[in-house]
C-alpha cells in the first residue's frame, strides 16, 4: 500500500511533506505510518522519503535534457529544500556528490556510444 502510493503519487516531490500529511494521504495515523516505515523499511521517515528523492535526483541527472540544469534545480525538482541535506544524503547513499554522479554517468554513457 505504502510503496504503491509512493510510486504512483510521488508525494516525496513536495518539499513540505511531513509524516502527518503523508499519513493523512494514506488514511493512516502518523504512528501507524511511522511503525510501518521503521519495521518494514528499517528507516526513519526522513531516510525513507529522502531515498525516493535521491532516486528521483539520479533519474533527473541522467536525462540528457538536464545536462545544463543546475544542481539547485535538480534538488528542488526532486523534492529537497535544503542543499546541505541533498548533498549529504546523496553522498551518504551513493558515495558520490551529485556533481560527481552526473560527471561519472556522462563519462560512462559517452564510452558506450
Amino acid at each position: 500500500m505504502v510503496l504503491e502510493y509512493m510510486k504512483t503519487n510521488k508525494p516525496y516531490l513536495n518539499h513540505l511533506l511531513t509524516l502527518e500529511n503523508l499519513a493523512n494521504q494514506l488514511d493512516l495515523t502518523s504512528r501507524s505510518l511511522s511503525q510501518i516505515i521503521n519495521r518494514h523499511f528499517k528507516q526513519n521517515f526522513f531516510e525513507f522519503i529522502n531515498s525516493y528523492r535521491i532516486d528521483e535526483s539520479k533519474r533527473l541527472l541522467e536525462q540528457n535534457e538536464n545536462t545544463n540544469t543546475t544542481m539547485l534545480q535538480i534538488m528542488e525538482q526532486a523534492g529537497f529544500n535544503s542543499k546541505a541535506t541533498f548533498n549529504t544524503f546523496f553522498k551518504k547513499t551513493l558515495g558520490l556528490t551529485p556533481t560527481q554522479y552526473r560527471k561519472n554517468y556522462r563519462q560512462a554513457t559517452q564510452k558506450i556510444t
